[in-house]
């Protein structure tokens, strides 16, 4: 809700604005243990408490099966349960540190992220490119990676330039929209 009281709050001031919902790839099967193991102790969880969770990640084996050939065991050396009471605590303890030198307003709620901010100036818009950046170097740094093709740009009040952003290299897409009764009305499709 606070999220969303800020992009309106800037609506209301007749300020242009920009909502990025960022999809991690993946998301709950690709947290590292290691780095996870390492946050939480960082966080300040006993070895006791990491121990007992690691021993909750780690053990677990991958093997395929197809027309009664089995695979050799792979051990997995990441993912959280989902489905779990446990899998969206440690996700959310994992992207913990995600907002660290973000200008604008980041929010996330598992594995769901959303990036806010005015653009009515071009230092606003720079400001976005550049939390932008600071999250794709994140992601990199805890070896995760946002699906490119389910990251969107919400264009939002009048007068807004729509702006291009890159999210890795690759321009992000626009959320789809129409123009009625002249509002902006948007509307995302994932």
């Amino acid at each position: 809700m606070a999220f969303y009281n800020g992009v309106t709050a800037r609506l209301d001031k007749r300020r242009a604005t920009e909502v990025i919902y960022l999809d991690f790839c993946k998301a709950f099967y690709t947290v590292p243990h290691n780095i996870l193991a390492a946050k939480l102790e960082r966080y300040g969880s006993d070895r006791s408490t990491v121990r007992c969770i690691r021993s909750c990640l780690d053990g677990h084996v991958l093997l395929v099966i197809v027309n009664g050939l089995t695979s050799k065991c792979k051990p997995v050396m990441s993912a959280v349960l989902q489905g779990s009471v446990l899998g969206p605590i440690l996700f959310n303890l994992f992207t913990n540190d995600i907002d660290s030198g973000i200008e604008g307003a980041l929010c996330s709620f598992a594995d769901d992220t959303k990036l806010s901010g005015a653009i009515d100036m071009l230092e606003g818009r720079d400001a976005i490119q550049s939390d932008l950046d600071r999250l794709e170097e994140w992601a990199c740094v805890n070896l995760m990676k946002f699906d490119k093709a389910k990251c969107k740009v919400l264009h939002v009040g009048r007068g807004n330039p729509q702006y291009r952003y890159r999210l890795g290299g690759k321009w992000m897409r626009a959320a789809l929209r129409r123009r009625t009764w002249g509002c902006w009305w948007m509307k995302i499709w994932t």
